[in-house]
């Protein structure tokens, strides 16, 4: 064989070498390629080579050989390389296989568990349906209407019927069918078909019922439930029911367990080769029949197991067959091989990307927690994961957004800041300027309407006033009277709406003076007793023994609160009583709290008109049908007071007519150490009986003269007053006074004081201790015991004992006869002064108004005892101090206006003064420097010269000539808060209000003529002493 070979050699020619192969010795070393080695010849083209030639040709040949044995070095390799694979991996191979049976093993445990409770679940809930039919079926009603339908009362079993479907929720509608196939009850008609054929009905002779297949409608999944009737042993009858199969529905579809690849079957044999399916199948709604064989015929022929197999879309699963347990159904639970293990990953694979693409809301689906495995735990985790970065980026987000935020709303606060500064500050001062201009306006304008109101008041009221205690006729009084009433009313009115000014301004103040508690609540009450009176009702005051009666306080605003709270008891009260009560709620040693009451028994405050009552400008009837007038400011003042006074006011009431209504209110007074002139021990021993046919007054007197150490009994009508009178007397126990009611029961008590006349004996005259120690000494050493007062009320001396007492010759206790017994007897009459009179037509000589006023009822209670000596001092004392008070006072007036000229001068020129007139504050400058005055009314606001500045002049001059200081009253309309302030800098004394109260001004003057009123100069010290009058 010969093989040609081309070699470039360094010359620029080429040259060819002829070789014979066999010509090469087999002992030829590979590689050699040295020059003349070898047994052969190289020649070439020109003849013989040199040795050269032939060695590089020795060299050729060797490579050669070396590239034939490249290919067996890479298959070797190769053949190694596969046999280690092999080798290392057999045993992951085993891993894998054992790995794989295990997750199997769990997938077919898990299947079996899952078919077992979805059979379960199946089974109850088919046989209760069942057995819903079955109660239908046996109802007497039904059979009884079928056993005989041409007589029975069809109407009566159609509403059985319907009343049997209606408390089943599931069940829809109803029909029964005769034996026949007819069509004989429905629940609701064009439902059901009006025939069936009569092997339907034999198809349902046994007991189980028949269920015809589920059919989705436009309500939902409905399914019909069909069951023989019978009567004993004979078929009478088919029931058939529709049925909501939504529950039937959701048991079979339910995924819970089966991840996305598995699902439950039920099927029906249908035929020995074919399996009607209860519902489609989930993942292909079209397959509703599947061929009779696998794990779903051996479920319906009664097996269970497990069973790997393809379904009916050619995918292999794994099947857990059972049967249903009822009928012969069958239940088959199957999941997908090869995604039962790719599912759970593809699926987490893809929560995860959707996570890296800032969905931080992705989650992985969860199990039910009955068939929890590693996927789930795997799945738990990854859902916890998600929690804690989806947490951490909200945080995240939340901080850097609430930073940006800062950042932004600083830059833009700096930047606003200054400009929105200089805007408030110049929307402040023009609103603070406005206000002020507000505020004064508003104070203007009220004090100028007072003024111009209370002007003509004044003089309405006073010249009232002046015209009823001249001589005029019974009709003119009545006319007078309802004058004043209307004025006294709009000057409330006023009065009101400047205290809820005062309150809204916060410019109300309090005073604290001393005052006795006992005649604010009593005059009180005694300015309402007419209304009272009136009205047909009793007013009652209840005051509690332990209650203080000298307090420091405010006794105006008390006596406000008061007026306005018992005014509207009687307003709103058509018959019964208004009671006012007072007690103690807390005490210390420097002040108390008392609880005041007003009860009345009238209309009643509904609940939910109760919270307006405090409100200002509020009614419970507001409409233009009221029947009771007010502006709704009393209760809203009197609120305010009490929250003055640190307290509170509330009310109680059920808001129903006759049971009333009670406000009550709280105040905190300072003590003030009381020392009352009444002598209460000197009644030590007195027996009274109290005749009232009110049982709330009667109780309220009698605890009062018991805590004048009085021995009180009380009665409600004659015939007890008589049978007590009589009782005293035959026991030994005469009463001493009588306190009788002038009315009883509507009828006038006449008869009881004709009685207590014509038998004077059942009264007993009262004796002091200290007149038995004056008539009848006794010597220290005597055993001889005197009668003490009590003793002799009580008639302690034996029957057999003559009039003249046992104790002794000079110890006379007169008793009473016809002519005197009349002064053992006081009349409780009302504020009508007819009844006074009428008590002296009767012969009465003492009787006291209700409401009872303690220190009046003290006084008529002293007088009937027969203490005449000391009332006749005391008389005489008050007789010269009245004469004192009599001193004429020259005076001088300072008055603008005409109208309030006359009733000034009017008022004085009654009381017996002399008046010089000044029409302004000018003129009273003059005047008052040519002759002296003993007091100046200076009204506040004159023309030319006001009071103030007229006021003030006068001081000067008199400080100027050293001329004795002459009171000056103001005289202002205003009533607003500053008006002392202004007369007190002005250097006047006192301030009075207009209209013009005749008693204060009176009360005034006579001060004046005692010399009781201190006289100030205007001096910082003066503000202390203002009053007002």
């Amino acid at each position: 064989m010969a093989a040609a070979c081309w070699c470039r050699c360094r010359g620029s020619d080429y040259r060819t070498w002829n070789m014979s192969i066999d010509e090469v010795p087999s002992n030829n070393t590979a590689g050699s390629c040295s020059s003349g080695v070898g047994p052969f010849t190289v020649q070439g083209p020109d003849g013989n080579l040199g040795a050269e030639e032939a060695g590089r040709a020795s060299s050729l040949t060797l490579n050669y050989r070396k590239k034939l044995r490249a290919p067996i070095c890479v298959k070797l390799t190769v053949f190694i390389c596969l046999a280690v694979m092999v080798a290392s991996g057999v045993p992951e191979l085993v891993l894998w296989k054992k790995v794989h049976q295990q997750l199997v093993g769990q997938i077919e445990h898990r299947l079996m568990v899952l078919s077992t409770l979805r059979q379960e679940q199946l089974q109850d809930y088919l046989l209760s349906e069942a057995d819903k039919t079955q109660l239908i079926a046996i109802r007497i009603v039904i059979s009884n209407y079928l056993n005989n339908v041409s007589t029975g009362n069809k109407t009566l079993a159609k509403l059985d019927l319907q009343m049997a479907i209606s408390v089943i929720s599931d069940f829809m509608n109803a029909a029964v069918y005769d034996s026949k196939g007819h069509l004989v009850l429905e629940t609701e008609e064009n439902v059901f078909q009006p025939r069936i054929e009569e092997a339907s009905i034999n198809t349902v002779v046994q007991e189980i019922p028949n269920l015809q297949y589920p059919v989705e409608t436009s309500n939902g999944w409905m399914y019909t439930l069909s069951r023989g009737i019978h009567k004993g042993q004979k078929l009478i009858g088919q029931l058939m029911v529709s049925v909501n199969a939504t529950k039937l529905v959701s048991l079979v579809y339910d995924r819970t367990g089966l991840q996305e690849t598995g699902e439950l079957l039920v099927g029906i044999p249908d035929g020995p080769d074919k399996i009607r399916l209860l519902l489609p199948a989930m993942q292909k709604p079209n397959v509703i029949v599947l061929p009779y064989k696998g794990a779903m015929a051996k479920a319906i022929n009664g097996e269970s197991g497990i069973l790997k197999e393809r379904n009916y879309r050619g995918a292999r699963v794994i099947a857990a067959y059972r049967p249903a347990g009822f009928l012969h159904w069958g239940a088959l639970a199957s999941l997908g091989l090869a995604k039962a293990f790719t599912s759970p990953i593809i699926e987490l694979g893809k929560a995860a990307f959707a996570l890296g693409q800032g969905d931080m809301r992705t989650r992985v689906k969860k199990g039910s927690s009955c068939f929890h495995d590693e996927f789930s735990n795997l799945k738990d985790a990854f859902n916890g994961m998600a929690h804690r970065i989806a947490s951490h980026q909200y945080i995240l987000e939340h901080e850097v957004s609430e930073r940006t935020s800062d950042l932004a709303h600083a830059h833009d606060g700096l930047a606003r800041e200054v400009e929105e500064r200089k805007r408030i500050e110049l929307e402040l001062e023009k609103a603070k300027d406005i206000a002020m201009a507000a505020d004064r306006s508003k104070s203007e304008f009220l004090a100028n309407m007072s003024h111009e109101i209370r002007t003509p008041l004044n003089a309405i009221i006073n010249f009232t006033e002046l015209c009823l205690d001249t001589q005029i006729t019974q009709e003119q009084q009545e006319h007078l009277e309802y004058v004043q009433f209307a004025a006294q009313h709009l000057l409330r009115l006023i009065t009101d709406i400047l205290d809820f000014n005062k309150i809204a301004a916060g410019k109300l103040e309090m005073e604290e003076i001393q005052f006795s508690l006992y005649e604010q609540l009593e005059q009180s009450l005694s300015v309402l007793a007419a209304r009272a009176w009136k009205s047909g009702l009793e007013l009652c005051c209840d005051i509690h023994a332990d209650v203080p009666d000298q307090l420091l306080g405010d006794p105006g605003r008390l006596l406000q609160i008061f007026v306005n709270l018992v005014g509207n008891g009687i307003k709103f009260t058509k018959k019964g009583e208004v009671i006012v009560s007072v007690t103690v709620n807390s005490k210390s040693a420097d002040d108390v709290e008392l609880l005041f009451a007003v009860k009345d028994s009238g209309l009643g405050i509904p609940q939910t008109k109760q919270s307006l009552l405090f409100q200002a400008f509020s009614q419970v009837d507001s409409s233009t049908q009221r029947l009771y007038g007010g502006t709704g400011l009393g209760l809203a003042i009197s609120s305010k007071l009490a929250a003055a006074m640190g307290g509170r006011m509330w009310v109680e009431s059920e808001g129903v007519e006759g049971l009333g209504s009670t406000f009550s209110f709280t105040g905190r007074f300072k003590l003030f150490p009381s020392n009352s002139s009444m002598n209460f021990l000197m009644f030590k021993g007195v027996r009274a009986l109290v005749v009232d046919d009110n049982s709330t007054g009667l109780r309220i007197l009698t605890d009062l003269l018991k805590s004048w150490n009085i021995i009180a009994d009380g009665v409600m009508t004659t015939e007890a007053a008589k049978s007590a009178l009589e009782l005293g007397e035959s026991s030994g126990h005469k009463y001493n006074v009588v306190l009788l009611d002038m009315w009883l029961g509507g009828v006038e008590a006449l008869d009881l004081v004709e009685y207590i006349r014509a038998r004077p004996d059942l009264l007993q005259k009262y004796a002091s201790d200290a007149e038995v120690n004056t008539l009848y000494p006794v010597e220290p050493d005597s055993d001889l015991a005197l009668p003490s007062a009590h003793c002799l009320s009580q008639q302690c001396s034996s029957k057999s004992t003559p009039d003249r007492l046992r104790y002794g010759p000079n110890l006379k206790v007169e008793i009473y006869t016809k002519d005197n017994v009349s002064s053992a007897i006081i009349m409780l009459t009302s504020v009508n002064h007819m009844e006074s009179s009428r008590c002296k037509e009767l012969g009465l000589p003492f009787h006291t108004s209700k409401p009872i006023r303690r220190s009046l009822l003290n006084r008529v209670l002293r007088s009937a005892l027969g203490f005449e000596d000391k009332m006749s001092h005391d008389e005489g004392k008050t007789s010269k101090e009245s004469k004192k008070l009599n001193k004429r006072l020259h005076v001088l007036i300072a008055e603008d206006n005409p109208v309030n000229q006359r009733v000034a001068i009017k008022l004085l020129h009654k009381w017996g003064h002399t008046t010089v007139l000044a029409v302004d504050g000018a003129e009273a400058v003059e005047r008052s420097a040519k002759e002296e005055f003993d007091i100046i009314l200076m009204d506040v606001q004159m023309p030319v010269c006001d009071g103030f500045e007229a006021t003030a002049k006068i001081r000067e001059y008199e400080r100027s000539h050293n001329r004795k200081i002459t009171p000056i009253v103001a005289m202002t309309a205003h009533a607003m808060m500053g008006d002392g302030e202004y007369c007190i800098a002005a250097g006047m004394d006192y301030y009075i209000s207009k209209p013009l109260n005749a008693k204060k001004l009176q009360d005034l003057l006579q001060y004046v003529a005692t010399s009781s009123l201190r006289v100030y100069s205007a001096s910082p010290s003066h503000k202390n002493s203002m009053s007002m009058w």
